[in-house]
């Protein structure tokens, strides 16, 4: 069950077990609006999450298309209010997410079926800002873990929500990600001194050696060098490394 948790004051972490893995959001309060950073996997997800929002005009921004990130939209009050995404997340919402939740609703019966797809609204395509009032999220583009993935800063608070392109002991690459790219964007994150706490989607909150361990990572797939990942994996890491392995590159 999802147990919000006071981060800061005006800033909620949302965060849920799944039998696969943790998954966290947030819920950032403004003077004036509120932003929901994911609604993660089941509409039951958002019923904690509403009586945070203080009855401000809201404002939900989708880190990336993945289904544990998106699809507890519908137990939101949204309305006519903006659904914020990267360009790209928009464009899965026709190919691989109905896909997944298709799968996902016939492998686990009335497990899924509140869950309904709700596209973005309002896309960009590198940068967005969102001004809560006093207290502003500013979205960058940063894919590689998906070609939609984004990052969103909060300079007000030193906060950098990282969502699944940092992640503990290492994010999921997909065999054509683009490395250097993502490689490059984190390298200038990681040497922004604004920054002082990274909050990811997954795994323990932390500052920019989170940033760093990730990129020496990376760096090592990209480079094709020889890795030793951490002791005690569990299942799913084990097949994430595995799977990290096989990264070939987008002319691979």
């Amino acid at each position: 069950m999802l147990n919000p948790k006071m981060f800061r004051p005006s800033l909620w972490l949302t965060e849920l077990e799944l039998p696969e893995f943790a998954v966290r959001g947030a819920v950032i309060i403004g003077q004036h609006r509120a932003v929901v950073w994911d609604t993660l996997s089941h509409p039951r997800d958002m019923a904690l999450v509403r009586p945070l929002l203080d009855n401000k005009e809201l404002i939900i921004v989708y880190s990336h298309a993945d289904w544990d990130h998106v699809w507890g939209t519908v137990g939101l009050d949204y309305g006519e209010e903006p659904i914020v995404a990267q360009a790209e997340c928009l464009a899965r919402f026709s190919t691989d997410a109905p896909v997944t939740l298709q799968k996902k609703q016939t492998t686990e019966p009335g497990v899924w079926d509140e869950v309904v797809l709700v596209t973005p609204t309002l896309t960009f395509q590198a940068e967005y800002a969102l001004d809560l009032g006093g207290v502003t999220l500013t979205l960058q583009h940063l894919p590689g873990h998906t070609e939609d993935c984004i990052v969103g800063f909060i300079p007000e608070w030193g906060i950098l929500l990282a969502g699944d392109t940092i992640e503990t002991p290492f994010p999921i690459i997909p065999r054509d990600s683009p490395l250097d790219q993502w490689i490059m964007a984190l390298q200038k994150w990681a040497q922004d001194e604004r920054v002082q706490t990274v909050i990811p989607a997954h795994g323990p909150i932390a500052d920019r050696t989170l940033i760093e361990r990730n990129l020496a990572y990376l760096q090592a797939i990209r480079d094709h060098q020889a890795i030793q990942p951490p002791t005690n994996l569990d299942d799913f890491y084990q097949e994430t490394h595995d799977g990290n392995l096989q990264w070939r590159g987008p002319e691979g």
